[in-house]
């Protein structure tokens, strides 16, 4: 839970995980990519990738609440920022770790590196 994870590393692939009508305005979807769970979460008009569980409880984020850029823990409604990771509200301290986006041709591609081993 609240791993740094290094996105920039020359072996953090970019990886097509969809297209971009999959994860519709406000939507919290998940997915399995380079043997990690994250979450694309749409926002205010921008696609966000982070870690797909909660770093004070492990419990899922896929499918939560999100307002504005942030999304809401269903289980004790820890908060965190989508562009950064950090846990904005209690009880969650530890910030998301968040992975780089970009859409090419109406997919969406995410840098994300292996798991450490």
């Amino acid at each position: 839970m609240g791993e740094d994870v290094d996105t920039t590393a020359p072996e953090a692939p970019w990886l097509d995980l969809c297209g971009q009508d999959e994860v519709p305005e406000g939507s919290a979807v998940g997915f399995a990519a380079n043997g990690r769970e994250l979450l694309l979460c749409n926002a205010d008009g921008e696609v966000w990738a982070v870690a797909e569980r909660c770093t004070h409880a492990a419990w899922s984020l896929a499918g939560s609440e999100l307002v504005g850029c942030e999304i809401v823990c269903a289980l004790h409604g820890a908060r965190f920022d989508l562009r950064t990771g950090e846990a904005t509200a209690r009880p969650a301290s530890k910030p998301l770790a968040t992975y780089p986006v970009r859409i090419e041709n109406g997919r969406i591609r995410v840098r994300v590196p292996p798991p450490p081993r």
